[in-house]
Order: structure tokens, then C-alpha cells, then sequence
């Protein structure tokens, strides 16, 4: 009983914690909090750095999360796993429903970095493991604290558990919906449900379609074109993303050389300061093609033998040159790098003396995707069309998930998830 009450605590920080971020960021769907103490959090399926942190359900796998506190001495961290909806409240089970083992735990797995110039320390967290193990499917919160302070997360990150209990196939086609041809990609896909028992699909199950990582403008209102023998298609023609194009990026894998897209990398104490080439809008640019990580970065030193502990921190300076559209709306830095979010610190600032937008962040050596992305002050909705141009050949990765409630149940399960790639079939 006193874990459970433990638990509904932290649920009631972390959702203020996420008001207090959306707020911030203008966006109502933002999951994730990340304390300025805290850098470079990593979270996603073992064996592949640049996935979604999705974990099937009564099988080997894990999920892995990395973070970083820049110091020289070790914090005293825990963490608990909360089940949501698939909406993201926090579900009304207990803890003892869903987790064998014990609620919350510390974070016992961490080292110090190593012949690098800025101090921190990396810890590591590997789900499930000895102390806790998951035993629903559905949506889940990471959240960790320090010296038993749960009124105040460090880190929140969101992740699933899902089932392979449907079968999903789809395709990512060019838009034919008046006014979006050329520009959009839409999203056609089938869900088969024939080894489940579901009385009314329609109502009892929930389809989320999700463009790369972001949430901003995930498609979670779908309802079935066709309804078949135990089948839901999904074709409406106005099931569209902005294909948007593909990320800018850069390289800072050796400070000792000038990576793609590094104009200059010098050293002033305390750290390596980084300046990348100057930015400019894409707006009008035909599509061209270009390999990239689809938002996502990859922490590396190409000099050393442990990236995760070797890697320096540095400086970044971006800049963009305004595109001839003149907007009031802010703009800002996007991508992994920004855990997906427009906040204070990622906001490019317009400086009338250089006639350039201007952000310096800290990061870690390693290489990185980005874009920016404008901001509407009315709706809050965010537009990288308006800097980086949208074309139907972008290759994006489109993340499909299947949830299921049946009028008993008390909790939703995602029964079924699948990644289709937009190029490749």
C-alpha cells in the first residue's frame, strides 16, 4: 500500500512537471522532462541507438537509457515505471498489476568519464532487469529523482510495451487530397485483429500514427475507412504528414578536424566551442536527396574506445540566414538534440547587427541531425515547411501503434506495433 501511494505522488509531480514543459513549449503533447542538470539522455530498444524505446512484451529484449550530470561526483538517483493510457494519464492499476518487483529502485550502473575536458557522470539504466520486470503491455513513464526528492524529477521519458497480438500493413503514399499533392505524404494501413475476440473495433481500439519521434503532430484521432472480417483499413485521404525533407547535420566525431557542416572548432577554457556553417532557409529548394538519422544523433569519439565515457562536451554555435518570409513567430532549434521540444534554451534569437538567427547549446562530441522549425503563436502548432521546405520523396520512418480496451478492461493495451519506412518496400 505504501509503494502505491508512492506511486499516485510521483504520477501527480510528473503531470505537473509536464504542464509546466507544455506551457514552455506551446505544445499540449509534450511526454518528456529533462532537468538543465541533465544532458545527452539516450532511450531505446538494445541493439539499435536510433529507435524508438518500444519493448515486446514476454521476450529477451531491453531497453536501454543513458543520461549524463555534468560533475565529478555521483548523484543518488531512483526511478519507478508508471502505466498510462494510451492517452498518457496514468492508468488506475496498481503498481503490484503491472510490475513484479519493486516499484521504485536506484540507479546503480554509472561511471565516470575519461580523458575528457569537461567532467560528468554517465549512468545507465537497462529495463527490465533483477529488480523490477514488466508484466502489462501498454504505455509507460520513466521517471527518476534524486535523494528521494519525487516532488521534483530529474528526467521523465515515455516509452511502450507492447504485444504482438495483430499483424499491421501499410504504405507510405504520395498525397491526392486537393491542395496537398507534392508536398505531403499519406498514410494508408491495415490492421488485422483475427486472433483477439474485439465485439466493437471501432470503439475498442485506437490507432496512433507518429512521423519520425514527433508527438506534435501525431495523427490519434483515426477512424476505419473499411471495416472487414476482422480487419480495420485505414484510407482516408486526409490521413497526411508534411513530408517535410531531410535533416541537416553535422559532425563533430573528431575535435581535431572539421566535420561536415563545422566551419571552425577552437578550444577556450573550459571547453571546445564549435561555430557551424551558416544556415539558410530551404523554402524554395527543389528536393534533394541525402542520407541522415531521421531527427536522431549519435554520440561518438572516432578517437576513443568508449564513446559514452570519452566523448567531451563543447559549445555549439548555429546560425540561420532569415529566408525573403518575413514572420514575427519565434523560431527554433529541432530534433533529437532538443528531445523534440521548442523550449527557451533551443529558441533562435534574431540579431539585427549580423542579419542572422543565432543559438549556442551544449552538446556531446558526436554526430548530430537538426532542423528548425516555426512556431504559430495562435495555435501553437509547429511548421519546418517554412525554413526547410516539404517534399513528397522525403524519407521519413512512420510508427504505427495498435491499442485495445475492451468495455471490462481497466487499462489499455497496445496489442500490436510496427515501424514502415516511407521509401522502402
Amino acid at each position: 500500500m505504501k509503494n502505491t501511494v508512492s506511486l499516485l505522488l510521483v504520477c501527480c509531480f510528473v503531470l505537473a512537471s509536464f504542464t509546466s514543459q507544455a506551457q514552455g513549449s506551446g505544445l499540449k503533447t509534450d511526454l518528456s522532462f529533462t532537468d538543465p542538470s541533465i544532458h545527452t539522455v539516450l532511450f531505446f530498444a538494445e541493439g539499435w541507438e536510433f529507435s524508438l524505446p518500444v519493448l515486446e512484451l514476454g521476450t529477451t529484449q531491453h531497453l536501454i537509457c543513458k543520461f549524463d550530470h555534468l560533475s565529478r561526483e555521483a548523484k543518488n538517483y531512483q526511478y519507478t515505471l508508471i502505466h498510462c493510457d494510451a492517452d498518457w494519464n496514468p492508468s488506475r492499476i496498481t503498481p503490484t498489476e503491472y510490475l513484479d518487483g519493486f516499484a521504485e529502485n536506484p540507479v546503480n550502473d554509472y561511471a565516470f568519464s575519461s580523458n575528457t575536458i569537461v567532467p560528468y557522470v554517465n549512468y545507465k539504466l537497462i529495463l527490465p532487469n533483477d529488480q523490477v520486470k514488466i508484466r502489462l503491455s501498454g504505455n509507460y513513464l520513466l521517471t527518476v529523482w534524486e535523494d528521494g526528492n519525487k516532488e521534483h524529477p530529474v528526467l521523465v521519458r515515455p516509452f511502450y510495451v507492447s504485444e504482438k497480438l495483430v499483424s499491421i500493413s501499410g504504405e507510405i503514399q504520395n498525397a491526392t487530397y486537393e491542395g496537398y499533392s507534392g508536398a505531403s505524404q499519406q498514410v494508408a494501413f491495415s490492421v488485422n485483429y483475427s486472433r483477439l475476440i474485439i465485439t466493437d473495433p471501432v470503439n475498442e481500439i485506437k490507432t496512433v500514427v507518429m512521423q519520425n519521434s514527433r508527438r506534435d503532430n501525431e495523427l490519434s484521432k483515426l477512424k476505419p475507412t473499411f471495416i472487414r472480417q476482422n480487419q480495420l483499413v485505414y484510407e482516408d485521404k486526409t490521413n497526411l504528414f508534411k513530408g517535410g525533407n531531410e535533416f541537416r547535420n553535422f559532425d563533430a566525431k573528431n575535435l581535431q578536424n572539421y566535420g561536415m557542416g563545422v566551419h571552425s572548432i577552437e578550444f577556450r577554457d573550459p571547453m571546445f566551442y564549435l561555430t557551424l556553417e551558416h544556415d539558410k532557409s530551404r523554402r524554395n529548394d527543389i528536393y534533394r536527396s541525402g542520407s541522415d538519422l531521421n531527427g536522431n544523433y549519435l554520440v561518438k569519439n572516432d578517437r576513443a574506445s568508449d564513446s559514452d565515457l570519452e566523448s567531451d562536451y563543447m559549445e555549439v554555435y548555429f546560425s540561420l540566414i532569415p529566408p525573403d518570409l518575413v514572420t514575427d513567430d519565434p523560431v527554433y532549434l529541432f530534433g533529437a538534440l532538443t528531445n523534440w521540444q521548442c523550449l527557451p534554451e533551443n529558441r533562435m534569437v534574431y540579431h539585427p547587427e549580423t542579419k542572422l538567427y543565432e543559438l549556442k547549446i551544449l552538446l556531446k562530441q558526436g554526430f548530430y541531425d537538426y532542423q528548425y522549425v516555426v512556431r504559430d503563436k495562435t495555435n501553437q502548432s509547429l511548421d519546418a515547411a517554412l525554413m526547410e521546405g516539404s517534399h513528397v520523396e522525403t524519407e521519413n520512418n512512420y510508427h504505427f501503434f495498435v491499442y485495445f480496451r475492451g468495455f471490462a478492461s481497466r487499462y489499455d493495451r497496445l496489442i500490436g506495433y510496427r515501424m514502415i519506412n516511407s521509401v522502402q518496400r
